[in-house]
């Protein structure tokens, strides 16, 4: 029924010279998250700054797959049979942050009956992946940079630094550099955070891993359910396909997974919890930016206009396929003001030699 959906799918390919030697780390990247050509481009990444000890900063929005990114470097490092912590730097408490991260020693707070390990610690000769990084406070910056520059921490309350020896991998689901130009991030910390960068696609940005990945969701779902779905109608699959997925894979596999328990045979376009149309989506999208009741008015009109700005930008460099020249000549703006601007938002299009590498790499 969807051999010739399957067909019409565009993947990477096979024969690239970098996959032979990398097989064994790309390929589960690559099952996890889908086979398209921005998938392949991301394991390649992946894999060459595995072999490192870079400090890796994974960007992309909600459920796009940045702890899969992490693990993924982690197995594939020579530090893989070390342990992987995750540390969700939104979830704790900014009281406790510091005693989480670097640990403490006794009677160094209230309740603090006895030593504690941080996770700095727990994650010794292995990976430390700091999610959501942008939620860490500014208090604590200051200590992670030291950190990440020293390679060695002092618990709370201690007083002799101990070295450490662990690889750091950071996520954001948004754009630091706002956040710098605001003062709600330090500016020497997301340099040295962005060591090497990595930006996982939305799943509305590759539509061909769409198929791969309900495909994959069902035979889960089959296993776990002890049903035999066969596969999706092709009105179901169009509805997939037509969908702008704003929650990306985890939203996809919530949507596989109550479909699969509603079907009996095959998956009909009813038994896809989608409620919201790309049209409706479109006509009122959300706004792009989070508004804390908290934040004096100038802060938050300043952060609006910097992601405004920083997305025409983005948009018209697109359009320009990355010439400064005629972007500038669009917006109406000078040379240096343009080249400026790409630096301090990060776009990836400068043109000195380390853009120009980089480039070269990943083309």
């Amino acid at each position: 029924m969807l051999q010739a959906a399957e067909s019409e799918i565009q993947t990477c390919d096979e024969d690239e010279p970098w996959l032979p030697s990398s097989r064994a780390g790309a390929v589960p990247l690559r099952q996890s998250m889908g086979s398209s050509n921005p998938i392949c481009q991301l394991a390649k990444q992946a894999e060459l700054v595995a072999s490192t000890d870079f400090t890796v900063l994974v960007s992309g929005e909600t459920g796009a797959g940045k702890d899969l990114v992490a693990k993924a470097i982690h197995s594939l490092s020579p530090r893989s049979g070390g342990p992987f912590v995750a540390v969700d730097t939104g979830s704790i408490s900014p009281t406790l942050i510091e005693s989480e991260l670097f640990g403490h020693e006794k009677g160094s707070f209230t309740g603090a009956d006895g030593p504690h390990a941080g996770k700095f610690e727990t994650a010794a000769r292995g990976t430390l992946f700091l999610d959501e990084i942008a939620n860490l406070p500014l208090s604590v910056q200051p200590k992670l940079l030291r950190i990440l520059q020293e390679k060695e921490i002092c618990a709370v309350g201690g007083t002799q630094p101990r070295k450490v020896d662990l690889r750091v991998i950071a996520a954001t689901n948004e754009p630091l550099l706002p956040l710098v130009q605001i003062g709600k991030f330090r500016r020497d910390l997301y340099y040295r955070l962005n060591e090497f960068p990595i930006n996982v696609p939305a799943l509305r940005e590759r539509p061909e891993d769409i198929l791969y990945l309900a495909n994959r969701f069902i035979e889960m779902t089959n296993l776990e359910l002890n049903k035999q779905v066969t596969g999706l109608s092709q009105e179901a699959l169009q509805r997939l396909l037509s969908y702008s997925w704003p929650g990306n894979v985890r939203e996809l596999r919530n949507v596989i997974r109550g479909a699969v328990l509603l079907a009996e045979t095959a998956i009909e376009a009813q038994h896809l919890a989608i409620f919201e149309e790309p049209a409706a989506a479109a006509a009122c999208p959300e706004p792009p930016w989070d508004f804390d009741p908290g934040t004096p008015l100038k802060e938050s009109v300043q952060r609006v206009v910097v992601q405004v700005e920083r997305d025409i930008l983005s948009r018209v460099l697109k359009k320009t396929q990355g010439n400064k020249a005629q972007a500038a000549r669009l917006l109406r703006i000078d040379y240096k003001t343009i080249h400026k601007k790409v630096r301090e938002y990060g776009l990836g299009c400068a043109d000195d030699g380390r853009d120009i590498e980089v480039r070269k790499v990943f083309r």
